[in-house]
């Protein structure tokens, strides 16, 4: 499961139209998911300025979280590449933070009669979006894109991916302490 958040989307779209905004998103959106699907993930939904993704499902991939991780730094490089753009142009630049965690889940059809959506439910789904919300802490202004991930994404990705310590934090909602690091984007 991988969730992304732009740094301080409220006070940027501030400042924009919604038409404006819904356009900003909409280029960013495409970027992401253009990283998402090519690791094979599955874009399960956008929520306001984030996206969720996951891998696993519908087919069974055993390499998911190397292949979200992949994802995430591709992610990261793409930010990198548009600021590049937007400061040519005399835009501020994008800020993103990304968290991911890897774990059982279920996966299918929720919702209410008029409205199903395909998604994924359980505790991975807080869990990694309570580890972007960490990077809030890790965050420096020179950061463009910082990447989180659980102990259980390294266990999983193997010596693929590789990541420096952040610490035990105990998550929003939960009671056992979960190792965050920080990945190394290549």
């Amino acid at each position: 499961m991988l969730f992304t958040d732009i740094v301080d989307f409220t006070s940027f779209a501030e400042r924009l139209s919604a038409s404006d905004a819904a356009t900003f998103l909409n280029d960013h959106f495409q970027q992401l998911a253009a990283c998402v699907e090519a690791e094979g993930g599955t874009i399960d939904k956008y929520i306001g300025d984030s996206l969720m993704a996951f891998w696993g499902a519908p087919e069974m991939q055993p390499d998911h979280s190397a292949r979200a991780c992949r994802a995430a730094i591709a992610i990261a490089a793409a930010i990198v590449g548009d600021n590049r753009r937007r400061r040519g142009l005399g835009l501020p630049p994008v800020r993103i933070r990304i968290g991911i965690h890897a774990g059982p889940a279920m996966v299918g059809n929720i919702g209410a009669p008029g409205r199903i959506n395909y998604t994924l439910v359980g505790d991975i789904v807080n869990t990694a979006q309570r580890i972007e919300d960490v990077a809030k802490k890790c965050m420096t202004n020179e950061d463009e894109a910082v990447i989180l991930v659980s102990d259980a994404v390294l266990r999983s990705a193997g010596p693929e991916c590789s990541a420096q310590p952040v610490g035990e934090h105990i998550l929003r909602g939960r009671h056992e302490p979960t190792h965050v690091f920080r990945l190394e984007a290549s």
